[in-house]
């Protein structure tokens, strides 16, 4: 039978989330994962990517980095994105810390229509916003009919 007791005033300690707090720092350590490196390889940034009959756009969720931490570049109809997410300031006490620091490097292959002389970037709301043009002779071409 388990009882728990509390002082008034005084926080109760749940023993399960110290036994878990444990558990992760055990298991962060074997992985090489901490809160001062982030992850070993870094970490992976989400990407969506669709297109129009004129564009493509791909978006990376990029929260907490800088755009002058992100370098873009298209090469061999990949687009590639890297960059960090910087430590904060200071020194910091985490009770929960998901968050990884460090690198990223993101590579995606593009559709073969796409003009990489026309690549236009914008970071907002932690948002990295790609957009790529097609290539004219990939445009939609309307015919008239005669009669």
């Amino acid at each position: 039978m388990l009882v728990r007791t509390r002082r008034i005033g005084l926080p109760s300690v749940d023993p399960m989330s110290s036994m878990q707090r444990e558990m992760e720092h055990l298991f962060g350590r074997f992985l090489n994962v901490t809160p001062e490196n982030g992850a070993a390889r870094g970490w992976h940034a989400v990407v969506a990517m669709w297109d129009d009959a004129d564009k493509v756009f791909v978006e990376l969720e990029l929260p907490g980095v800088s755009k002058d931490d992100i370098d873009v570049t298209v090469h061999n109809g990949m687009v590639r994105v890297s960059g960090e997410r910087k430590h904060p300031e200071g020194n910091r006490n985490y009770w929960v810390n998901d968050r990884v620091y460090g690198p990223f490097d993101r590579a995606i292959n593009l559709p073969e229509d796409v003009d990489a002389d026309s690549i236009d970037a914008e970071l907002s709301d932690g948002v990295l916003r790609i957009t790529l043009s097609k290539k004219p002779e990939a445009q939609p071409k309307k015919i008239t009919v005669k009669g």
